[in-house]
């Protein structure tokens, strides 16, 4: 394997945006891109090893060394490309929460994987990207969302690892929020109180809402074609949602003007799609986590059209002032 010098010592920067996964009846095939970005930039450096800063929510979650997963991408990258880097300064600055839900560690190693490329002097390829961001995950879903942007559903070709997908968006008027817990969820972990295998009934019910709620976002159906039972699930929602305090009375609460609230991900965050009265379903959704004893955050969203991204002419300090000032990119927090 070919090793890298670090003659080039210019930064170089990419940013890669939030996503919320499954969205209840999709398991494992579905994600919406969310208006949060993790923002980072590296340089090559003479030094042996990976020195990395990170600013951003949950910093507490975050390794600072070569297992950080924006490290990890620019790593599987280069030696994709039978290169070896032996160090790197990285600098991030992150708007997404850690390990709610919200797709931070497909944005991470997206993120990485774009600058993995720049770091070598490639042009990014983007089905090369996620099919590498999607094996790292293990699935395709936040991985695709977080490469394309929009509302994209994924499937594997499992024999050469390709990754199928359509990308489309949620009805015009569909409006998002997400209630997130402070208790953290790993992946790993949740998929492990999974089933081995479903019923005939099981699957039945989840393919039905699945493809209708695809079937209706990309004929251009209108929001009011939106309603609570597509997002009802039976394959992971039952089984996750208990090691969440209040999250399975979250996901019970009705609103005439709530679409649908499912968990974001595995967790621990809900999701939910509104027509209107976003603060008194906010109120309703996190009510059921603060009679558990818990202080959710509110966070009213949007969903993102862009995808990953190289930032042209961007440095290390405009992915420091983002994540410094990460309340004034459109996110609101209440």
């Amino acid at each position: 394997m070919q090793g890298i010098t670090p003659a080039q010592t210019d930064w170089v920067s990419a940013s890669a945006p939030a996503s919320s996964a499954n969205l209840g009846c999709a398991f494992d095939c579905a994600a919406l891109a969310l208006n949060l970005r993790v923002r980072a930039s590296a340089r090559l450096r003479a030094e042996d090893g990976f020195a990395v800063e990170y600013r951003g929510p949950h910093a507490e979650r975050v390794p600072c060394d070569e297992s950080n997963l924006v490290a990890q991408g620019i790593l599987r990258y280069a030696r994709q490309h039978g290169i070896e880097i032996a160090g790197a300064e990285i600098e991030v600055g992150s708007e997404i929460p850690v390990g709610v839900g919200l797709g931070s560690s497909a944005a991470a190693t997206v993120c990485g994987l774009f600058l993995g490329a720049a770091l070598i002097g490639a042009e990014p390829d983007h089905d090369e990207i996620l099919r590498l961001a999607a094996g790292i995950e293990g699935h395709p879903d936040n991985a695709t969302a977080a490469v394309h942007g929009g509302l994209t559903f994924a499937a594997v070709e499992q024999s050469i690892g390709r990754i199928l997908f359509a990308r489309t968006g949620l009805p015009a008027g569909v409006k998002i929020l997400v209630v997130a817990p402070t208790t953290p969820t790993l992946t790993k972990e949740s998929r492990a109180t999974l089933p081995r295998e479903y019923s005939r009934a099981d699957a039945v019910h989840n393919l039905q809402r699945a493809s209708l709620l695809a079937a209706f976002c990309f004929s251009g159906a209108s929001v009011d074609n939106i309603e609570p039972e597509l997002f009802h699930d039976t394959w992971h929602q039952p089984f996750r949602a208990p090691a969440v305090p209040g999250l399975a009375e979250c996901l019970k609460v009705r609103h005439p003007d709530l679409l649908g609230v499912c968990m974001s991900g595995s967790g621990s965050a809900a999701i939910a799609f509104v027509r209107e009265s976003e603060e008194r379903i906010a109120e309703l959704l996190s009510a059921a986590f603060v009679e558990h004893g818990g202080a959710p955050a509110v966070l009213f969203l949007q969903q993102e059209q862009e995808g990953a991204r190289i930032e042209t002419g961007q440095t290390y300090p405009a992915a420091r002032a983002a994540a410094a000032g990460m309340t004034n990119c459109g996110v609101e927090e209440r």
